[in-house]
């Protein structure tokens, strides 16, 4: 959200860079940084640039992310030659009726069928990303996640024999500023708990490997993210305390930030665990994303009720974007900008689906 409009780098200007970085660190791997790495309208050309750029160098291309639905055949061969480890894809939730509700809607069909061509291509490896603690989910939501990273192992093996391997990662939703959840509360810890234990139950199977986000680490991270000023005399109060290194788990101190929010007199469900009102004043209201926050509501709404919204590059929803950039537009026209151009608001439509989920953007 806090990225738009979309912007996307040419493919020019990543080989330069890409030479640049890869000449100056002698590193033989390079990632191609993207939320939805495929989504980039010119993905196949732009591997084969950089392959014919690194020809004979031993280099390896890493697309961190690929949604389902943008995956191509043609790209997951040109990859096969100039890519080592997993082929990474980003489900998000294992049930469709999840990911109508964060906007990201595949069929599992799909999902299977793209999961069966990247074995049968010779990938040993697949790790799919999920994430617990969405809005409205259910144990039945969770369940779905290691019903369907069975069903992918097991598809996998028809065609590529016990060789296969699946590494399910699994983190747990935080409601961040700026967002159209920025209204939702995150999940309990008791229940964050719950659907960890029941992930590990489920599998056990040797070729998957399950990886999780702590629970305190969630919490540290929504008390952070969504904390308003007070939060200053809390952090330092962990700081002075020790809490120094919390990202290692040999160091997480998560008994020193709750009693940094007893020394102050907060709670710290009043940051994590409570829904917002739709008339509340966040603290970060006064800094401006570029985004009406009544289009985030919009889109908070609509996103409940299962409705899909397409991408905005093919239908302007009215974000805020273009007023808010309307003279810079008019400044430096072109095709780099993927809003509809500035002319008059007539053109413009009112926010009337779910939220975006935003392609690959450049700075």
């Amino acid at each position: 959200m806090i990225t738009r409009p979309v912007r996307e780098r040419s493919i020019d200007e990543i080989v330069q860079a890409a030479e640049e970085a890869v000449n100056a660190t002698g590193f033989e791997e390079l990632a191609l940084l993207s939320l939805s790495s495929s989504d980039f309208d010119r993905i196949v050309e732009l591997v084969n640039r950089i392959s014919e750029r690194f020809k004979g160098r031993k280099l390896t291309v890493s697309l961190p992310s690929l949604r389902i639905e943008s995956v191509s055949i043609d790209l997951m061969d040109k990859l096969r030659d100039h890519y080592s480890g997993g082929f990474t894809l980003a489900p998000e939730a294992a049930t469709e009726r999840m990911r109508r509700i964060i906007n990201k809607y595949i069929s599992d069909e799909d999902l299977i069928a793209t999961t069966r061509e990247a074995y049968r291509r010779g990938w040993t490896t697949i790790k799919l990303y999920f994430m617990i603690g969405h809005p409205s989910e259910t144990l039945q939501d969770v369940q779905a996640i290691a019903d369907l990273c069975k069903r992918v192992i097991e598809e996998g093996r028809k065609v590529a024999g016990w060789k296969i391997k699946l590494h399910a990662g699994v983190g747990t939703f935080v409601p961040k500023p700026q967002t159209p959840f920025q209204w939702v509360a995150v999940d309990r810890r008791e229940n964050i708990v719950a659907k960890q234990a029941l992930l590990k139950r489920q599998l056990r199977d040797p070729n998957i490997k399950l990886s999780w986000t702590d629970p305190d680490d969630t919490l540290l991270e929504a008390w952070l993210s969504r904390g308003d000023r007070r939060l200053a005399d809390v952090i330092y109060t962990a700081w002075s305390r020790g809490a120094r290194f919390d990202a290692w788990n040999d160091e997480r101190k998560a008994g020193v930030w709750r009693e940094a929010f007893i020394a102050h007199g907060l709670d710290p469900a009043f940051y994590t665990h409570r829904q917002r009102r739709t008339d509340e004043v966040f603290p970060w209201d006064h800094i401006s994303a570029a985004l009406r926050k009544n289009f985030l509501f919009q889109d908070f709404r609509q996103s409940l009720e299962g409705q899909i919204r397409v991408d905005c590059r093919l239908n302007c929803f009215a974000c805020g974007i273009l007023p808010t950039f309307s003279n810079l537009r008019r400044e430096h026209p072109g095709e780099g900008w993927k809003c509809p151009d500035v002319k008059s608001p007539s053109h413009i439509r009112e926010p009337v689906g779910a939220s975006i989920e935003l392609p690959i953007a450049g700075d």
